[in-house]
């Protein structure tokens, strides 16, 4: 990108005109999918007659004029107020930040340093919330007496996703519930799970670790409310922590700098829900297309999510020792502030799918099943077992996520994240078979920042609308069900759990999810910024 940016250094003064908002080096758009083409990328204020007279090249490089969302628009023109209203991550409403992003004021551009963001952080990890300045810095420790490795041996495992089948099964799954149920959540807001945990678990014990989220579009209530009926219904036999998050403010110390983004819950020491949806009516909605066609609708504006329900003493052990571990914690640094969680003012819109081809009943398999639990921020689970996993793949790997959010500032921290795209990388140069899906999230910038590492966007990516799923299949062999999202954060210091399945069994359920997807839902169509 240096050449690019010797031209517009170049020819400033004729890119300098009414109501651009910035100028960097970028890829080229034709239509509304990128090409591998270099382009000088100009972004315009919004309204008609921004930025005329540009040129439609410069030294036989194409200008691409886009018009800025409001977030981007924002972002530069005034980065306090982006930084006030926007959450941190792209389905907050982050924006891309690019190093060579020139932002244009009057009839000069300042130099990049000039944008007035905090280049020093990645957009993954900044805190937008004034609780942290006070707060302590707890170490983090894993839970003692048990260790992530693998477990092999027989299992019962039920497959299911969202829309199709995801609250049916979780519904039997708490339903089955004969005396505890430990649950680990980064949200909570919907009313039909919290009446079905009411009801079916009355007289049981239940413990629970939540984050404070700021509220989804889709609640019933806030988490907040959610707790405060719990421990009406349940007295005594509920016990609570907030988690232990740097924004929250509930919390007077922090462990986890972005997010406490589990997913998990183990039914009676025996059997564990996993899940990279929350218990809200995005990911866990109460409808079931499979059995009533007149809820097909309703799915279209539904979040994708996998779920399994895995009947194992051993791995609902591991998974409970954390659980209880981070609860033990939170408990003791938990406080009671009159002040309310962050809300950001961003809320993303709804958006549709094109109508699914048909939906997929949950199924249940058994036998001898090899299963790694991982779990993030331990040191060598998450990240390790992944790339080694993508590594292997000989004939296809097929991926889906919410978003892929490359560090700004690449570091030996951040490192092992970007190993994990290296390592899809290096799939696609060995002519392995890579498909990637991301979400309506995954907008021109974030996808020309992935070309410039090398990742063949052109070919293997697609993008669907209301996607929320971070799974992974190789070679119709084994699968990855997670809740870590792909960003430094996500895959390195959040609270988040997986596990691999290395059953062709699983990984045939779910590839079929992600074919089905693939043809039905996702399309090469991007916005812009």
């Amino acid at each position: 990108m240096a050449d690019i940016a010797s031209i517009i250094e170049r020819h400033a003064s004729r890119l300098a005109v009414p109501g651009v908002l910035s100028v960097r080096p970028g890829s080229h758009l034709v239509g509304d999918w990128l090409t591998d083409r270099p382009a000088i990328v100009v972004t315009v204020e919004p309204g008609a007659g921004a930025g005329a007279g540009l040129p439609r090249d410069l030294e036989g490089v194409p200008v691409d004029v886009r018009v800025a969302s409001e977030a981007k628009r924002m972002q530069l023109a005034d980065p306090e107020a982006y930084a006030r209203v926007v959450g941190p991550t792209p389905d907050t409403g982050a924006v891309p930040e690019f190093a060579g992003e020139r932002r244009m004021v009057g009839a000069g551009i300042l130099a990049p340093e000039g944008l007035g963001l905090d280049d020093g952080l990645d957009a993954s990890l900044r805190d937008y919330s004034t609780a942290r300045s006070s707060k302590t810095q707890l170490a983090y420790t894993p839970a003692p007496g048990v260790a992530l490795t693998p477990i092999e041996g027989d299992a019962t495992i039920t497959l299911s996703a969202s829309p199709d089948s995801g609250w049916p099964t979780l519904e039997a799954f708490l339903t089955a519930t004969e005396t505890t149920l430990t649950v680990g959540l980064y949200d909570f807001t919907s009313s039909h799970v919290l009446t079905t945990v009411e009801t079916v678990l009355a007289g049981r014990e239940v413990k629970l670790v939540l984050d404070h989220p700021a509220r989804n579009p889709t609640a019933d209530q806030s988490d907040e409310q959610t707790v405060a009926a719990l421990t009406a219904a349940f007295g005594s036999k509920f016990e609570q922590a907030w988690a232990l998050e740097r924004s929250d403010p509930l919390a007077s110390a922090w462990i986890f700098p972005s997010a406490y983004h589990i997913k998990v819950a183990v039914r009676d020491h025996a059997a564990v829900w996993l899940s990279s949806g929350n218990w809200n009516n995005s990911n866990q909605p109460d409808i079931d297309p499979v059995a009533t066609p007149a809820d097909a609708a309703e799915a279209r504006t539904r979040d994708r999510d996998w779920h399994v329900v895995v009947q194992s003493a051993e791995l609902a052990r591991v998974f409970e020792a954390y659980l209880l571990h981070d609860l033990s914690i939170a408990r003791a640094h938990n406080q009671r502030l009159l002040s309310e969680p962050l809300d950001t003012a961003f809320f993303p819109p709804l958006v549709q799918t094109p109508p699914f081809g048909g939906f997929t009943a949950a199924l249940t398999i058994s036998g001898s099943i090899r299963i790694d639990p991982l779990l993030t921020p331990d040191p060598g689970s998450y990240a390790h077992a992944v790339a080694e996993l993508i590594a292997s793949a000989t004939t296809s790997l097929h991926l889906q996520f919410q978003y892929i959010e490359l560090p700004k500032t690449p570091t030996a921290a951040t490192q092992p994240f970007l190993d994990l795209v290296q390592a899809v990388i290096g799939r696609q140069k060995a002519g392995v078979e890579v498909k990637i899906i991301m979400s309506q999230f995954e907008t021109a910038g974030y996808l020309e920042q992935l070309q410039a590492l090398g990742l063949d966007v052109v070919h293997d990516v697609k993008l669907q609308n209301n996607v929320h799923n971070k799974g992974i299949v190789v070679d119709g062999r084994s699968v990855l069900v997670s809740s870590q999202n792909w960003s430094s954060a996500g895959t390195l210091t959040n609270r988040d759990a997986s596990v691999i399945l290395h059953s062709a069994e699983a990984a045939a359920y779910f590839d079929g999810l992600f074919l089905h997807d693939w043809e039905h839902l996702a399309a090469r169509k991007t916005a812009v910024d």
